[in-house]
């Protein structure tokens, strides 16, 4: 067999082990704690504001292969979540677009919960549905024979739908939810049996506790869980740490991510109604770093809106600062 024939093989038997291992775990972010709706839809409206945000992860900036293009991944995530306090409910959308090397994909999701009172707390029950396509770009390949005619060009490309599930419990004192994302098991093949793959289901379960010792100061401690449905300890992943805020206004800390890294959190609320948020994240890589870069960046922006309301006048109030 040529060297090029091999070289292809090569490559879509890499995209199909990759593949397997981007489908343990979806994309990660530092501050998950202001993204949850990228894991949960029961979590649409929580805070009760309608809001809107963008997101961008750098993951190991600066992180280089052996052809000296930048293979790091990087995911954009943008969101918007509105509450229908009229009929108990919220809706929320994401856009999400995830690179790593030549490979990628990019998803549009729809969530819609439903919000139940209990007293002065509240269930939520979610939905998403949306669709993920996910590409290999050729281009951004580097073969010895530049120009071979039996390595593909352009993009290809496999679109699915993808299905999601989740609950939320929401108490002034603290929070807990739990989802399953991707329950319809959607397949991609992008090259014959070795470029396929399923991206398996993924479990969460997400929970925080509010504490005050002091007027204006809130300490949270918060965890992350991320795991397969099959609860193998080689896909579980646990992050967790402790936030700060001040008056509403300031906020930090510090999570740790097992085996992976350590990561610093800071941000700000700003104008008058503190609507606008500003945050970023700065993880401090430990885990394998023979084979990484040292650091990973996020940046985040967004702004809250008043809650939708029907048949009166919306009163405009300082939004709760809630993770």
């Amino acid at each position: 067999m040529k060297y090029p024939q091999l070289l292809l093989l090569s490559i879509l038997s890499w995209f199909a082990q990759l593949n397997y291992v981007q489908a343990q775990q979806d994309a990660q972010f530092s501050l998950f704690m202001h993204n949850q709706l990228y894991y949960n839809p029961a979590t649409a409206g929580a805070d009760g504001t309608t809001r809107f945000q963008l997101l961008n992860r750098i993951q190991w900036q600066g992180y280089q292969t052996t052809s000296g293009d930048g293979g790091a991944p990087n995911t954009l995530v943008f969101s918007g979540s509105v509450p229908l306090n009229f009929i108990k409910s919220a809706v929320g959308i994401n856009y999400v677009n995830d690179r790593i090397g030549a490979m990628g994909s990019q998803e549009v999701q729809l969530s819609y919960a439903y919000r139940l009172n209990i007293n002065e707390n509240t269930l939520a029950i979610g939905a998403r549905v949306g669709f993920q396509n996910r590409y290999i770009d050729f281009s951004r390949l580097v073969s010895r024979e530049p120009g071979d005619p039996l390595i593909p060009v352009g993009r290809l490309g496999v679109t699915q739908p993808d299905i999601s599930l989740g609950v939320f419990y929401d108490a002034s004192t603290f929070y807990v939810g739990a989802s399953v994302n991707h329950l319809n098991r959607p397949k991609f093949n992008l090259g014959g049996d070795t470029g396929n793959s399923i991206l398996a289901p993924n479990a969460y379960l997400m929970a925080g506790y509010r504490w005050e010792p002091l007027y204006g100061l809130e300490i949270q401690p918060l965890i992350l869980v991320k795991s397969l449905t099959d609860f193998n300890p080689k896909t579980l992943s646990v992050e967790g740490g402790v936030m700060a805020t001040w008056d509403e206004w300031i906020f930090g800390g510090i999570t740790y991510r097992v085996q992976e890294s350590y990561n610093i959190i800071a941000g700000i609320n700003l104008l008058g109604n503190k609507a606008l948020r500003l945050a970023g994240a700065v993880d401090l890589v430990g885990g394998s770093r023979s084979v990484k870069a040292p650091a990973s960046y996020e940046v985040m922006l967004s702004y809250a809106l008043p809650a939708l309301t029907k048949g009166k006048k919306t009163i405009v109030r300082t939004p709760r600062f809630r993770y």
